[in-house]
């Protein structure tokens, strides 16, 4: 080993030291919420977790032995895109998604810019409903908008409702208090007056 790959490595340690942190952080929270859905009070929520977790150090000590197994080059893409899907609630590397349940307020949006037709699903007389999905996030921002069910693919009505979507910005939805992202489903109509 190179005095600089020496170096480069000690420099790196403190940032993977944090990510393996923040990684162990993710699952303890991921079972912590699985443990509250089941009914749970927040300490044996918690306590619960952690006696099935296990060993941080061995955790740590695996984490350490996949990052020298695997080159860089394909852990990184891996991290970009890692998520996993618990008892309704969408991790990502960032933040949780959460589904609309019980203890969950739902976003309520601020300001709803308008789908427009487009000029040939006018003249095709095209009316009815689009169901879209997307989160809003924590600061009311809609992302990862996806139509569930079509009305027009052919003359660009899904399309006008996906673009709208992106645009509409939310009061973000609430979890004990706090901000949370949220995966909504609702419906746009387009009708012809």
């Amino acid at each position: 080993m190179s005095y600089f790959t020496r170096i480069g490595s000690l420099l790196r340690q403190p940032a993977l030291e944090r990510e393996f942190d923040e990684e162990i952080l993710f699952h303890l929270q991921t079972r912590t919420a699985q443990n509250r859905e089941r009914g749970m009070t927040a300490e044996a929520a918690e306590a619960e977790a952690r006696r099935r977790f296990g060993s941080v150090d061995g955790a740590k000590a695996g984490m350490r032995q996949a990052r020298i197994a695997k080159p860089l080059a394909l852990v990184l893409p891996a991290l970009a895109i890692l998520t996993l899907s618990v008892s309704g609630v969408l991790w990502s590397r960032r933040e949780p998604v959460y589904d609309l349940t019980a203890g969950i307020s739902a976003p309520v949006p601020i300001a709803a810019p308008r789908a427009e037709y487009t000029t040939e699903a006018m003249r095709q007389k095209i009316q009815g409903t689009i169901r879209l999905q997307c989160v809003v996030g924590r600061d009311g921002v809609c992302s990862d908008v996806k139509v569930i069910r079509s009305l027009d693919r052919t003359f660009g009505l899904d399309d006008r409702a996906v673009t709208a979507l992106r645009e509409w910005h939310f009061r973000p939805g609430l979890r004990q208090g706090r901000s949370v992202a949220t995966r909504i489903t609702f419906e746009l109509r387009f009708a012809l007056r």
